[in-house]
């Protein structure tokens, strides 16, 4: 029987068994106790394919040439608890890493030194902006023009992510990168445990939050691959930001967009989130049907009967996900489906060729849905009627959307 020992992610078993088992066990086990990202320090949650050849050094260098690195992973330096590194230092533009303190803090003086001469960003230089506001800016990276950075930035998310297979294939994949620049903000942040890394606090001006990554290419119009906000900055609502902006760009809102959705299966905890998020889109999206209807009808209506498709069209959400959130929030009732009317011997010809059997055709059913227990459901969760992506931050080709329905609405204007 396996030994158990104490982990701060709960109980474990420890390297005891066979061969095979001992190295599944490898992946399971944490690799890495804590990191410095800038000059924030916090522990690990799960193991992350760093080659141990680099972070079990005691005076390795920052991995400059870690393409090389990471396509040569081996070696069994593997501690009986698991961990290879005890700190490790990432850098917070680059992602780069060592475990030496002084190589970090002269790595992070060449940084210091191009900011000078006004040549620092906290993203590769071919990045580009799609939205900024109020600080936030997200930033799209090209997996493939960019491979060291996303390889550098997917080993580290691996540390938080239980759920993460690609770390070095970045080329079929997109990475949207979320940084903060305080408004002349010039304190440190509150609570935060500082490395002694001899950092100096004008690198911080704009911090790297969080990602989240699609491919460029996805036969099941994933709009997601993975998504993280780093530790230190979760419970901020940033990853609503992340999950509002990955649905923006999957371009449901203009025509020859699609309708997509994350990933899946989600782990337990993206499960929950996105059911926030789906949730709390179909509550603003009913909020703003109230007032619409409000406002023409003089009086206010007691309840709005859609079908699940129209609810989906509208939000921009998949029909599996639209009624996950429905069940979730508890907020409807479903009205049958009824009969349409006797169809003629011609079109049940097509129907049994198309794969329908029936004889009589169905209107779909509707969801009921209560006014009052939506705004009985936004009232409890506290949801902000905002909506955590501003539509005016949008840039580029993004933007064009809005453009477009202003046209829209002024031509219908002009022709009523």
């Amino acid at each position: 029987m396996a030994e158990l020992v104490n982990s701060p992610l709960g109980t474990r078993p420890s390297l005891g068994g066979t061969p095979k088992r001992r190295a599944s066990m490898k992946v399971l086990m944490r690799n890495v106790r804590e990191v410095v990202l800038g000059n924030l320090c916090f522990e690990t949650w799960y193991f992350s394919p760093y080659p141990d050849n680099i972070i079990k050094g005691s005076r390795a260098k920052p991995t400059d040439t870690a393409v090389q690195n990471l396509t040569t992973l081996g070696g069994d330096g593997i501690k009986q608890d698991g961990i290879v590194c005890e700190r490790l230092y990432v850098c917070p533009l680059c992602f780069r890493y060592t475990p030496d303190e002084v190589n970090y803090a002269q790595h992070i003086m060449f940084h210091q030194e191009k900011q000078k001469f006004g040549e620092l960003m906290p993203v590769p230089d071919s990045a580009e902006k799609v939205y900024e506001w109020d600080g936030y800016v997200v930033w799209e990276v090209d997996g493939e023009a960019e491979k060291l950075y996303c390889q550098n930035l997917s080993l580290f998310a691996k540390l938080f992510l239980e759920q993460k297979s690609v770390f070095f294939d970045t080329g079929g994949f997109r990475y949207y990168v979320l940084t903060y620049t305080a408004q002349g903000s010039k304190g440190r942040g509150r609570g935060r445990k500082r490395a002694s890394s001899g950092v100096d606090e004008p690198l911080f001006k704009t911090q790297v939050l969080g990602f989240f990554s699609k491919e460029d290419l996805s036969w099941d119009n994933n709009n997601l691959a993975c998504i993280l906000v780093f530790p230190p900055y979760q419970h901020r609502q940033l990853g609503q930001l992340l999950m509002a902006v990955s649905y923006k760009l999957s371009g449901w809102e203009w025509e020859g967009g699609i309708i997509g959705g994350p990933e899946k299966p989600l782990s337990t905890m993206g499960r929950k989130a996105y059911l926030r998020f789906w949730s709390e889109r179909i509550a603003r999206f009913f909020m703003a049907s109230i007032f619409e209807k409000t406002t023409k009808r003089k009086t206010g209506f007691a309840r709005e009967e859609m079908t699940v498709k129209d609810i989906g069209d509208r939000t921009g959400m998949l029909a599996e996900d639209v009624i996950a959130a429905l069940n979730d929030m508890g907020i409807c009732d479903i009205k049958p489906a009824k009969r349409k009317q006797k169809i003629s011997g011609e079109n049940l010809d097509t129907k049994v060729i198309n794969g329908h059997s029936d004889a009589e055709e169905f209107e779909p059913a509707k969801m009921v849905v209560s006014r009052a227990k939506v705004l009985l459901w936004i009232e409890n969760h506290k949801v902000d009627l905002v909506a955590p992506a501003r539509e005016e931050g949008f840039l580029g080709e993004w933007a064009l959307s809005d453009a477009s329905d202003e046209v829209e609405e002024a031509e219908d204007q002009s022709d009523a």
